[in-house]
């Protein structure tokens, strides 16, 4: 009969028997998100880098920029994203250990493995959204506009050394990636 319930009728089952520990996670996250919030409010006036939130947008460089948001993301890291984390941690192993019945936990079981024998493929982007930010970086780099302030340099600049980045990653990626695709079609077809 188990086999029988679709997997969206079987966890809105389980969420609902489950509500208790649902309703902790969602405060979890409501408290997660009001702590970043106050960690990016007091990093601001603290931060020396953005002159302790009296730069402008004109003050800051690309190397600066990254700088601040690198501080900031790795402040964020350790005050609210590793103790979220590891709060989210200790409340599923309570829970899964203390408090779950062995027929739900058993019945969890079996949708994993039936889940990840149907798995095929993932829909991930494959982080070429990264890959192009780094590339125009680079070239922001070996400009030497590195350090340069964003008020110095046209917004098109921007745009045509994100088109040089952009244009030098299909070089370096698409023609060994061309070559391996005429390759294989070639060979599919004989």
């Amino acid at each position: 009969m188990r086999e029988e319930i679709s997997e969206e009728t079987f966890w809105k089952g389980m969420a609902i028997k489950h509500w208790v520990v649902i309703l902790i996670f969602v405060v979890a996250c409501i408290g997660a998100v009001i702590g970043g919030g106050a960690v990016l409010l007091s990093y601001i006036p603290a931060s020396e880098i953005g002159g302790n939130g009296s730069w402008t947008f004109d003050d800051f460089s690309v190397g600066t920029s990254i700088l601040w948001m690198l501080l900031l993301f790795l402040w964020e890291l350790v005050l609210v994203i590793l103790p979220f984390i590891a709060f989210c941690g200790v409340v599923v192993g309570l829970y899964w250990f203390m408090i779950m019945p062995e027929e739900d936990k058993e019945a969890i079981k079996s949708r994993d493995k039936k889940e990840k024998e149907k798995k095929t493929h993932s829909k991930e982007g494959g982080g070429i959204g990264f890959i192009f930010t780094i590339a125009f970086l680079i070239v922001v780099f070996i400009d030497g506009n590195w350090l340069v302030t964003f008020g110095t340099l046209p917004y098109s600049y921007f745009a045509i050394a994100w088109l040089w980045g952009f244009m030098w990653i299909m070089i370096i990626l698409g023609i060994p990636v061309g070559v391996l695709g005429f390759i294989y079609f070639w060979l599919k077809i004989k």
